[in-house]
């Protein structure tokens, strides 16, 4: 059973919350946070996405996305990245916002990221330095957190990770859908998943229709 703590972040003066949050996140602490749909979970030492798979009650990994502050910052961090035409006019077009870029990075997976538009994970995002890996809040098999209810049910119910929790309270989520998953690994960009940002809106902004 995991033990975590509340961070209010309406009640709280900002600097208060958001400075006692990224020094947590930097010592290994997991954080839960909202994003614009659902409640995410995630950290961002290197061992947070197997931490975070055994509090899902996950077999296997967990798919892992990287929210960063921007464009620019995620460029930083992954200097290896292939960064397009495409992907600057995609970033320019839906971020901050609920479209997540698979890109290739020289693994056999390549990287997904995205730029968070909730307010409260933007404001944490714009003063930490690093990146915050992220999944959805949820046990296995079970549907993600979606109100603030269910985001502290589902962590009391989660396996104790064996270093800090914290639960950014962001209040009541729209839920579903959730971001649109675009890879831009091959030759044209290819929808992975159907999301928030419709198939339509990506085409305009590329100038041209996805592949598939």
């Amino acid at each position: 059973m995991a033990r975590f703590v509340e961070v209010d972040a309406v009640d709280e003066a900002p600097d208060s919350w958001v400075a006692r949050v990224c020094r947590a996140l930097a010592a290994g602490a997991i954080l839960a946070h909202p994003t614009t749909s659902v409640y995410g979970i995630g950290g961002a030492a290197e061992e947070s996405a197997a931490r975070v798979s055994a509090m899902k009650s996950r077999a296997g990994a967990v798919p892992i996305l990287r929210l960063v502050r921007d464009a620019r910052r995620l460029r930083e961090l992954h200097p290896g990245i292939r960064w397009n035409a495409e992907a600057e006019r995609l970033a320019n077009a839906f971020w901050p916002g609920p479209l997540t870029l698979v890109l290739d990075d020289g693994t056999a997976a390549g990287i997904a990221a995205r730029v968070e538009a909730h307010p409260l994970t933007r404001r944490l995002l714009s003063s930490f330095e690093g990146e915050i890996g992220s999944t959805s809040l949820n046990l296995s098999g079970e549907p993600p957190a979606t109100t603030l209810a269910e985001a502290r049910r589902t962590l009391a119910e989660m396996a104790d990770p064996g270093v800090a929790v914290l639960l950014l309270c962001g209040g009541d989520l729209q839920g579903p859908p959730t971001s649109t998953l675009l890879s831009l690994r091959g030759e044209r960009p290819r929808l992975l998943r159907a999301g928030a940002v419709t198939r339509s809106e990506i085409e305009a902004a590329l100038g041209h229709e996805l592949e598939g």
